[in-house]
């Protein structure tokens, strides 16, 4: 994602006005005895949230979540220099550098918390809000390791809270067709998917930062978190952070819950897999300039195997003979061979889906869409309406984003280990790999 524009307040006030959508979309609503989770919001109140990390995308989680009929009771950024890109929106919301001290603070004056941290804070921030019964909506990649996620997904299910992360395209019309697709045979069983992005748009590969004099306006102690102690450098945050292993987790982290999660959710990439990838320019500090990692599934019951391709940092599958002479990829897509032809999944998050070549899609029969769809493509309104009651939300932690983040955290692994692995799903570790686990479990500093 390119660094956001600074949020006009009449940018914030168009968007907003959508929140009416709620109020046109009834059949969301369901009666809360209906729901599987607790601390549901009455419909006669306002949803009281808290936004955890103001700068970047935390800005436009706040601008969605409003405009479902969300109201922000305080904002936390250990920056107020990026944070005062919000605050004017909310002047009377309270204002903190320190999550914990917010969260303790507040209590029950916070219904849900948004955490659109770096990387490397999603798992404290979120996990403490969970424990406090408060409904989260986390950013992707939902944690920063494997580790994370499945105790992530333990306490969601403990506290029986509404969850969501913020891979928007699962709400998407294009990830609903690729499933149903799928299921109706259209290419067959599919035996090979090819995934790619123009990521990273950040550094990757380069040498450690250049130490710094930290900001006036920035904490860095709380910033850093439970990572490492290491020097401020401009070249860390406010974006740069990516590329970093202590705090980002490079092209794969950034993109794979959004590229990979139609593949995903719809084949059940699940279970015992093997790993490889090649890559260059990594570190142990700093995430590759390009990789290319292949994962291989075995057949799983009636699923046919399944070799998962993904590409970053500039390379790309070779383009399809069935687009004809002289075609050429966008810059993110994916490709999805099967026993009986293909489909092209073109932008970043399943916008466009089409079976290749064209003859084939003009001769296509759609089949029926039997999958539920979320009005408007709107994961906050998703979000927003089962914290009152509603259908729990396609991406939440428990059923599915956790496994998700999972999945894609593995290739990963492959780089940083630079071998093949051999994942055990049961165990939750490198078959034969102990040295594995400290990635796959890391350590964290006290701060």
């Amino acid at each position: 994602m390119n660094p956001p524009r600074p949020l006009t307040r009449r940018q914030f006030l168009r968007a907003a006005s959508v929140a009416s959508l709620a109020a046109a979309c009834p059949s969301l609503w369901a009666r809360s005895g209906d729901s599987p989770y607790r601390n549901l919001i009455p419909a006669d109140r306002p949803l009281r949230l808290a936004l955890i990390g103001c700068g970047g995308k935390g800005i436009w989680d706040a601008l969605g979540c409003t405009a479902a009929g969300g109201e922000f009771v305080a904002l936390c950024d250990p920056d107020f220099a990026i944070a005062a890109q919000v605050f004017p929106e909310f002047p009377g919301a309270a204002r903190y550098r320190d999550y914990r001290q917010m969260l303790d603070e507040m209590g029950d004056r916070i219904d849900g918390v948004v955490v659109s941290t770096p990387d490397h804070a999603h798992f404290p921030a979120a996990l403490m809000a969970i424990e406090r019964g408060k409904h989260v909506y986390v950013q992707k990649p939902l944690t920063h390791t494997i580790g994370e996620a499945r105790a992530l997904k333990a306490a969601a299910a403990r506290a029986g809270v509404v969850t969501q992360m913020g891979n928007q395209g699962h709400a998407n019309e294009g990830t609903r067709l690729t499933r149903e697709w799928f299921e109706a045979g259209a290419i067959g069983a599919v035996r090979e998917v090819h995934t790619w992005t123009d990521r990273p748009i950040w550094p990757q590969g380069m040498p450690l930062p250049t130490p710094a004099e930290v900001p006036a306006t920035l904490d860095w102690n709380l910033w850093l978190g439970a990572a490492p102690v290491r020097d401020y450098s401009p070249e860390i945050t406010p974006f740069n952070w990516r590329g970093y292993w202590d705090y980002g987790c490079g092209a794969l982290g950034d993109m794979g819950c959004h590229l990979m999660d139609a593949a995903f959710w719809s084949l059940d990439l699940r279970g015992p897999v093997r790993v490889s990838a090649v890559s260059e320019g990594g570190t142990e500090v700093t995430a590759p300039t390009w990789s290319i990692i292949t994962y291989e599934f075995p057949a799983r019951g009636s699923r046919a195997p399944v070799k998962y391709v993904w590409y970053d940092g500039g390379k790309k599958p070779p383009v399809p003979e069935e687009l004809g002479p002289g075609a050429t990829l966008p810059k993110g897509g994916s490709i999805y061979r099967g026993d009986k032809g293909a489909i092209l999944a073109t932008g970043d998050y399943s916008e466009t889906l089409r079976l290749i070549p064209e003859s084939s899609m003009k001769a296509f029969k759609r089949p029926p869409k039997t999958i539920p769809r979320v009005p408007k493509s709107d994961p906050y309104l998703e979000w927003i309406t089962a914290c009152r009651g509603g259908p729990a939300p396609g991406s939440n932690i428990v059923d599915h984003s956790a496994d998700l983040t999972e999945f894609v955290s593995l290739g990963n692994l492959a780089i940083r280990l630079n071998r093949p692995i051999e994942w055990d799903p049961v165990a939750g570790a490198c078959v034969g790999l102990p040295e594995a686990d400290r990635l796959v479990n890391k350590n964290y500093r006290v701060f």
